[in-house]
């Protein structure tokens, strides 16, 4: 039986121009093969947005995209180079050259089409770069004169050897080419390799290069932090008006609405959209707050999972600041979408997440984290990986598994629900101090008794609950509330004392002493509950006391 797969059909039949947008849905190599099953496929990569083509290399790989170079525009050219070449001011010629012979094996006739596009001012900072250049002295006889001179030469008056041995034969190939079609502009190349200053001709390339980035919308570092300043609610105004902010006849780039999940807000809102013009300027606000957000954090180009990340983190704040601001009512939010620039919305939710994360590192820096050495390690496991998350450099959340996900992942705060998550986490971890105040042992004359063959061998491996659960044995075994680890050779008659229910019961007594007020108790439980629910899952199993050297609920000595 054949399986047709009818969206593939329906690409298939779809006009250049129209097919963007689903193109950069598909998965990389999909994308790759759709394009080169067309018959128009020069055409179709000629209607995607120069974005879309540099993301389509990244994510296809460089090696592997030689087809997509073979078939691109000149302009696509510039903008992929124009990323890939350059480190702020400087160019890098060993990626450049690196690139170019990736060109040169995709097609000869797109390497040529570059060359004569190409700013001057870069193929001769390039070139200075690639290869020392030498002329023949003049009333000198070649011959005398040859030993002393480069090896490389068309015309035996100028002389070069490559910087780069292994391109040599790349160099020699561009070289005859500009000799062979303009001998005018070979030799102007070429005097401009030996006389012109190495930094003033830099300097004019940069000044181009910055030009084009600023024309597509990407900032340089300092204005593209502005999207990490807190916006105010009452700054955010129907502000904005629709226009084509792209060059005519050039697609917007569809990169950063395909990442845009099925389930968020934004995606619903965008659908309800029938206006061509208004959706290219949410396209380019998406594109340009994507560019925003990877100078800003500092991501590599050649990176492309990277790259995806801070896509996907521009749409899920655009999202969350869109929930923020209309409440999760999709009318209002149509209307904001179309009126307000997505920024202020980026910039909303950016506000929000990080006083999320500032109120945890208040926690650890200053709270009762910062008491013990290990800092937010003292956390037990089920919220130390939040915790983490949290303080990261982007705060993120843990997914638990669902439909398609068989098990617990990262993800972007995106929706107001992901805010109350966050708030939980940091106020359950916030007031599970409480229990730290209760257990408050010293770490030097802890770290001296514990035993070395255990789960918790030193204070690196020591949590909140192992200090609290060990302190509820003591009271049941001893009737003292004391963080005192359990001699080995005493497990085999505590263990039976130690029950789930009996191990719940002390530590919920002795939190109603220590935090009466049922707010502050309610959120010590939610600490409380997911250890709760392990220690009884994982001691239940055993009729006989189990080898202490794999139990992690209590601090044993080796007594």
């Amino acid at each position: 039986m054949t399986v047709v797969d009818f969206e593939e059909k329906r690409l298939d039949k779809l006009p250049p121009r129209e097919m963007s947008g689903r193109l950069m849905r598909l998965a990389p190599r999909e994308r790759l093969q759709v394009i080169l099953d067309r018959t128009d496929a020069e055409a179709v990569v000629a209607a995607l947005a120069v974005q879309d083509f540099y993301i389509s290399v990244q994510e296809t790989g460089p090696d592997d995209s030689l087809p997509l170079l073979a078939l691109a525009t000149v302009a696509q050219l510039k903008h992929l180079f124009d990323i890939e070449w350059w480190q702020k001011d400087t160019v890098r010629p060993a990626a450049a050259i690196g690139w170019l012979e990736r060109l040169s094996r995709a097609s000869e006739e797109k390497l040529a089409a570059w060359l004569f596009d190409a700013d001057f001012e870069l193929l001769v900072a390039l070139f200075k770069k690639w290869l020392i250049v030498a002329v023949l002295p003049e009333d000198t006889d070649l011959i005398e004169a040859r030993d002393s001179l480069p090896q490389g030469t068309l015309d035996d008056q100028y002389f070069w050897e490559p910087r780069y041995p292994q391109y040599e034969d790349l160099m020699r190939h561009v070289l005859s080419f500009l000799f062979e079609v303009n001998y005018g502009f070979y030799k102007e190349l070429l005097n401009h390799v030996l006389w012109s200053l190495d930094a003033e001709v830099e300097e004019d390339a940069y000044r181009f290069h910055k030009g084009r980035l600023e024309d597509r919308a990407i900032p340089d570092f300092y204005e593209a932090i502005e999207i990490y300043r807190e916006i105010r609610v009452e700054k955010i105004l129907p502000m904005k008006e629709v226009v084509l902010a792209h060059p005519s006849g050039e697609s917007a780039p569809s990169f950063a609405v395909a990442c845009i999940p099925e389930g968020d807000l934004l995606s619903g809102v965008l659908k309800e959209i029938p206006d061509a013009a208004a959706m290219d300027t949410i396209q380019l606000e998406l594109a340009s707050l994507s560019n925003k957000v990877v100078v800003a954090d500092g991501i590599a180009s050649d990176n492309p999972q990277a790259l995806r990340r801070a896509v996907e983190k521009t749409v899920a704040y655009v999202n969350l600041g869109l929930e923020l601001r209309s409440e999760g009512d999709p009318k209002v939010a149509l209307g904001i979408v179309r009126e307000v620039f997505l920024e202020h919305l980026f910039r909303l939710a950016q506000g929000r997440v990080a006083q999320i994360k500032g109120r945890l590192k208040a926690v650890q820096q200053r709270g009762w984290l910062s008491f013990w050495p290990t800092g937010i390690k003292l956390l037990d496991f089920e919220w130390l990986e939040r915790g983490e998350l949290l303080l990261g450099k982007t705060p993120r959340i843990l997914r638990p598994a669902s439909g398609a996900h068989r098990n617990s992942r990262e993800d972007f705060f995106r929706s107001r629900r992901d805010l109350g998550e966050g708030n939980r986490i940091v106020e359950a971890i916030e007031h599970a101090g409480v229990l730290f105040e209760s257990v408050r042992v010293n770490p030097e004359s802890l770290a001296k008794k514990l035993w070395d063959r255990g789960q918790i061998p030193d204070l690196e491996s020591v949590t909140l609950g192992a200090l609290v659960w060990t302190a509820a044995a003591q009271r049941l075994l001893t009737g003292r509330w004391e963080v005192a680890p359990l001699a080995v050779t005493s497990w085999p008659s505590a263990f039976p004392v130690l029950a789930g229910d009996a191990i719940k019961e002390t530590i919920l007594t002795h939190l109603a002493e220590i935090a009466p007020e049922d707010e502050k108790s309610a959120q010590v439980k939610t600490y409380l509950d997911p250890l709760f629910e392990s220690y009884e899952e994982e001691m239940s199993s055993f009729s006989a006391p189990p080898d202490p050297a794999i139990v992690r609920f209590f601090l044993f000595s080796g007594e």
